[in-house]
């Protein structure tokens, strides 16, 4: 087998490539973080990058979102998903705190642990509230929650 003898050039000009290769990637890695994180962050030059794509995420949220506020529910279902659990407690009591929609869920499921229903309740209402699928008004430390 023949050796093939390789240039100071030839290393050069590899290493500059490589160079090269590595940018474009972290260029990709770097789009992708912004997609995901929907925030702007620093490349590896030090600079700040526009996130071009938030605008783009942003209304296909909206869109996705749009006309999903919850709708007024007349009967309770053990099984229905939570959001319509709270959607019945909110068409029963019109509005209210956290607390008056826990009062109505617990005595629609009496065997329901109430501590994991207050907890999953707190943690949907958060989601909901800052989604626009229901409206609030800040009392002090706490909301009081409406539907649409």
């Amino acid at each position: 087998m023949k050796a093939e003898s390789i240039t100071e050039k030839q290393v050069v000009e590899f290493l500059k490539l490589r160079q090269q290769q590595l940018r474009e990637e972290l260029k990709s890695i770097e789009v992708t973080i912004n997609a995901i994180g929907q925030s702007k962050s620093v490349n590896f030059t030090g600079e700040r990058v526009k996130n071009d794509l938030s605008e783009v995420d942003d209304s296909a949220k909206k869109r996705k979102i749009a006309g999903k506020a919850l709708t007024p529910q007349d009967n309770f279902n053990v099984n229905s998903k939570l959001d319509q659990k709270i959607s019945y407690a909110l068409t029963k009591i019109g509005s209210g705190y956290k607390d008056d929609i826990l009062e109505v869920l617990n005595k629609a499921q009496p065997d329901a642990d109430p501590y994991k229903v207050e907890k999953a309740v707190a943690v949907r209402l958060s989601y909901l509230l800052k989604n626009d699928f229901i409206q609030a008004t800040k009392h002090g430390r706490s909301y009081k929650y409406s539907l649409k």
